[in-house]
């Protein structure tokens, strides 16, 4: 059994964690089989994933980064050059393609025309192969700028089945009109069955208020940088006031991890947790007494792991998710820092945050089981 990941990497720790929910099934299932990641998805090297599988590197993805940045598509066209180029590259006889990209295909990111090409024959070469083509639990669309429809026609023209995550991205692929329904399945994020794993060294930040910052919610336009510190610095001065320990945890790469030691900086006291692996951010979470977060998978490991969870959103998945767990009313409002904070205040009383952890304990177990429905889907095809 060979099995070809996309999507998934090592820096972002939601990406991570998705890596090991998927490693996880595949262990269970197929415990002999060969696993190939792109190079470039895992900087620490193989080493950096535990797992017993045998897990090695394939360099396609390389290929597609020199291209884009050299723009040497329409040369390659005229040459016929890219009908060839993932022969070259892609392993051979691959059973599964598992993309779990999170959120890669949507008119936010303006994909660009070698994107599309990328696609098209990245899984027309799988397809020949035989293998059986999945994109796993993740949000869509807005679709509606051509690039975007026509990566989506790709994707529907090849996989066996394509799973949006929650009700509004079902209805941007719906509404795009060019993808086969009848392969669309649709499922929640499918981590929650992934144990975090609790770094001891951080035992003096249990039943803490963790503060996860994201430099989306800048450079997508939700908010200025100066108002999104100002909303984080006055949840950090909120948590200290009731007298509760609070940090700030990075849970991605560089960017995030910068933001925070700028948070830091205005902030004073505060802890900046960071070169955790995803496992032991989930298990982090895991302890916390309050999550405000502004990445998507720090909502899922809180919810999952019973943590009340506060949001800021710069996409519809944040309110979707919190909609599986029926919680509403759980994003945080930009344009008004006092209702935000009032909010806050809430998820700090004793008795609401122990009543919300209640409802949670009663929901998760509804959520792993449609993820072991999902993973039953997928061994099914």
């Amino acid at each position: 059994m060979k099995i070809l990941l996309s999507g998934v990497e090592t820096n972002n720790k939601g990406a991570e964690l998705m890596l090991y929910a998927i490693l996880q099934e595949i262990e269970k299932k197929y415990p002999d089989a060969e696993v190939f990641i792109p190079k470039d998805r895992v900087r620490q090297g193989l080493d950096y994933v535990k797992t017993s599988l045998k897990f090695q590197f394939c360099d396609y993805r390389i290929v597609d980064k020199i291209i884009g940045k050299f723009h040497v598509n329409g040369i390659l066209r005229r040459l016929h050059f890219p009908q060839i180029l993932p022969q070259l590259v892609i392993p051979k006889g691959v059973n599964y393609f598992l993309d779990g990209s999170g959120f890669a295909f949507s008119d936010q990111w303006k994909l660009s025309d070698w994107k599309v090409q990328y696609w098209k024959y990245l899984l027309n070469k799988i397809d020949i192969d035989g293998c059986k083509i999945v994109f796993l639990p993740q949000a869509f669309g807005p679709a509606e700028l051509p690039n975007t429809k026509k990566v989506l026609g790709v994707l529907s023209k090849f996989a066996d089945v394509i799973m949006p995550r929650e009700k509004v991205s079902f209805d941007y692929i719906e509404k795009s009109s060019v993808v086969d329904m009848k392969k669309v399945k649709m499922f929640t994020d499918f981590t929650s069955l992934v144990e975090g794993v609790f770094p001891e060294k951080l035992a003096h930040l249990k039943n803490g208020i963790a503060i996860i910052p994201n430099l989306r919610m800048i450079d997508k336009g939700a908010i200025s940088k100066n108002d999104y510190k100002k909303l984080l610095s006055s949840i950090v001065d909120l948590g200290k006031a009731t007298g509760h320990i609070v940090y700030l945890l990075n849970h991605e790469g560089k960017g995030d991890e910068q933001l925070a030691y700028e948070l830091q900086k205005d902030i004073g006291s505060i802890d900046v947790v960071t070169d955790l692996n995803a496992l032991e951010v989930k298990g982090l979470i895991s302890s916390a007494y309050l999550l405000i977060t502004s990445r998507f998978h720090g909502v899922a490991s809180a919810l999952n792991s019973c943590v009340p969870c506060l949001a800021t959103s710069w996409s519809h998945k944040y309110k979707e998710l919190f909609a599986d767990y029926c919680l509403d009313n759980c994003i945080l409002p930009l344009g008004d820092l006092d209702k935000a904070l009032e909010m806050v205040k809430e998820c700090l009383c004793d008795e609401k945050n122990k009543r919300i952890r209640e409802n949670l304990s009663l929901k998760v177990p509804e959520i792993k089981k449609q993820t072991r429905d999902m993973w039953e889907c997928v061994w099914d095809l």
